[in-house]
């Protein structure tokens, strides 16, 4: 468990009560997933779970355990929804909060009460630089994308498959290598639809002649893996493919502890813009990877980020034209002081 790091942050703002909440920050603080808030105040850390949680919160969090519930069913148990609960544990008249997991309810009443510290940016920072145990569960993740990408491969080449059919085959080899789940719904696009960045797959069979983008990523114990393919590129695709394979690759060499994250994008940016596709780069470069897929530092142009050893971002550059294709080419990587460690899945040159 992280408790240790709140106990600094209570520290940094003065001994004030800290309050956290949201799914992906109770689980880094707890290793517990599930419904609930943090509350650390006077140095003692309480996980306040409802009623239907009490189970897991009390095997898994290795915290003091409130629970509440609406109405009082049982001794023991807080009365009240988390609004009701919270005054009533909080001991100083300040409170840090991340207010970008807080609800509109709790915002009201907190800051009706008491002096309000938006802490949403330490915690962003502190889940973006990942400990040892975070890198090896995103490599883990990454083996089993690793997994799902190679038989993603065989099955287009086997032809006689459907973009829908083919997702669900990726989401059982996850599921089957290991995986808890996947990271978000796996994409599949071929032919026309590939010029749509987030395709939702459909029952269009991939024809012979059709390239196929593969956006896949495998969730393991909490954490995620993101990685994009552009597979069958021949004629019109293959030139695409290569500006994009080289303003990916330009990007990834620049990529090193202490070097601002706007300038991977600029990299990325700036060869596309010089064969002419730049209005056809539609996105970000890359985003950072952890217990949520898209979280801190975020790889954009307008990004304030600095890259830092052991973020782990992604480097995605691509090219959509409107009816006809479109090719994106995605690995994960671990920020280091020197060149980045990239986890690939595939073989990027087919």
């Amino acid at each position: 468990m992280r408790i240790k790091k709140l106990e600094e942050l209570s520290q940094k703002y003065n001994n004030s009560c800290i309050i956290i909440s949201g799914d992906p920050n109770v689980y880094y603080f707890t290793n517990y997933k599930g419904a609930g808030s943090i509350i650390y105040c006077d140095g003692v850390a309480t996980l306040l779970a409802p009623l239907l949680e009490e189970n897991r919160a009390r095997e898994i969090s290795g915290l003091d355990v409130k629970i509440y519930y609406p109405s009082n069913i049982a001794n023991g148990i807080l009365v009240g929804s988390l609004s009701d609960i919270l005054p009533k544990l909080i001991t100083k008249n300040t409170v840090a909060l991340d207010i970008n997991w807080s609800t509109v309810n709790v915002y009201r009443l907190l800051s009706s009460k008491y002096n309000l510290i938006d802490i949403s940016k330490d915690i962003s920072e502190m889940r973006s630089i990942k400990d040892d145990e975070e890198l090896e569960k995103i490599k883990k993740a990454g083996e089993i994308t690793s997994e799902a990408m190679k038989v993603s491969m065989e099955k287009i080449l086997e032809g006689e498959i459907t973009e829908k059919q083919l997702s669900g085959i990726i989401d059982y080899t996850m599921k089957a290598s290991g995986a808890e789940d996947y990271a978000f719904p796996s994409i599949v696009a071929a032919g026309k639809n590939s010029s749509f960045p987030h395709h939702i797959p459909t029952d269009k069979k991939i024809l012979e002649n059709d390239n196929v983008v593969v956006d896949i990523g495998a969730k393991f114990d909490g954490y995620c893996f993101d990685s994009t393919r552009t597979f069958n590129v021949k004629g019109e695709v293959r030139k695409i493919y290569e500006i994009v394979l080289e303003a990916q690759l330009e990007a990834i060499d620049a990529v090193t502890s202490g070097v601002n994250a706007s300038e991977i994008d600029k990299t990325a940016r700036k060869v596309i813009e010089k064969y002419g596709y730049g209005r056809y780069f539609v996105h970000s470069t890359g985003h950072g990877v952890g217990i949520e897929v898209h979280e801190s530092p975020y790889i954009s142009f307008n990004s304030n980020d600095v890259l830092k050893k052991n973020m782990v971002i992604t480097v995605e550059p691509g090219i959509y034209i409107k009816d006809k294709f479109g090719v994106r080419i995605e690995d994960t990587l671990i920020v280091t002081n020197g060149k980045p460690e990239v986890l690939e899945t595939a073989y990027k040159l087919l």
